[in-house]
């Protein structure tokens, strides 16, 4: 039985109501794949230093930051599995390893570019929940932080995201509402999204770069006009009423996701007998 609208729920509504009900109506559970993983730790890595700044009023030693990325990525992988497409399953061990290694870098990178430039915590992954108007379960999230003055939401990629990707998400606004609805205030909200490149990017592309840990930071503006939260919360009250009803229809096949090579529910799902992707 669904209690609540979380993030991850919306999320999955917005990309594929099917997906969703493979998972959470028929319990069918699937682990995401890798880079979810990496995401995860990345994360962990991040909730750590932050914490240790609230609690001691220091950061965290950076070798205490990247333990929090290795423990968590191999405790999630060895406890909860990853999946892996067909195609990619003989290479399981080394794209476990590269990506346990591009972890531990995201979490050195944002230690000593992103964290200890932040002065003032205010919140770190703390659980919240708001109620919206039309809409009979609460809306639930974890803020990644809040520090000074700013909702700072982490994304971890394998692509610097595209210019306009920032109105594809939809997290912050959820974010600002449950922490508006729980006394933090009309915080603004960015991005900030880290990525590892062998390259690196082009000299004027803005972003902070570190060329010994080839990771890419980008911090951008999340959109928090009232218009835009409007449309969230619109989106909001259609997966309500989705739910309402017990309507879970397939992603449009053309969408990215809807692939064998990102879907763990591919190989099960009603919608894409016969067709055949190229990825």
């Amino acid at each position: 039985m669904i209690k609540e609208l979380s993030q991850s729920i919306i999320n999955m509504m917005t990309r594929c109501p099917h997906q969703f009900y493979m998972r959470y109506i028929k319990g069918i559970i699937i682990p995401p794949g890798v880079a979810a993983r990496r995401g995860t730790s990345v994360h962990s890595s991040t909730e750590h230093d932050y914490r240790t700044k609230i609690t001691t009023g220091d950061y965290a030693p950076l070798d205490e930051v990247q333990d929090a990325a290795r423990d968590t990525f191999v405790k999630v992988c060895n406890e909860e599995g990853v999946w892996f497409p067909d195609d990619k399953k003989s290479e399981a061990k080394t794209i476990l390893n590269d990506n346990l290694n591009q972890s531990l870098a995201m979490a050195e990178f944002h230690h000593n570019e992103i964290a200890v430039k932040t002065k003032k915590v205010a919140m770190v992954e703390e659980r919240l929940y708001a109620n919206i108007e039309g809409v009979d379960l609460p809306i639930a999230g974890t803020p990644d932080v809040v520090g000074d003055d700013t909702l700072r939401d982490l994304k971890t990629g394998n692509k610097r995201w595209v210019r306009g990707r920032e109105y594809e998400e939809i997290q912050p606004v959820i974010y600002r509402i449950l922490l508006r609805e729980n006394d933090f205030g009309d915080v603004p909200a960015e991005y900030c999204i880290l990525t590892p490149m062998k390259n690196g990017p082009k000299a004027d592309s803005g972003c902070i770069w570190d060329n010994d840990l080839k990771v890419c930071g980008d911090i951008r503006p999340a959109p928090v006009s009232p218009e835009y939260e409007e449309s969230v919360i619109l989106r909001i009250k259609s997966i309500a009423k989705s739910l309402e009803l017990g309507n879970f229809p397939p992603a449009y096949p053309g969408s990215w996701w809807c692939d064998a090579a990102y879907c763990g529910w591919w190989s099960i799902c009603p919608y894409v007998k016969g067709r055949v992707t190229v990825s």
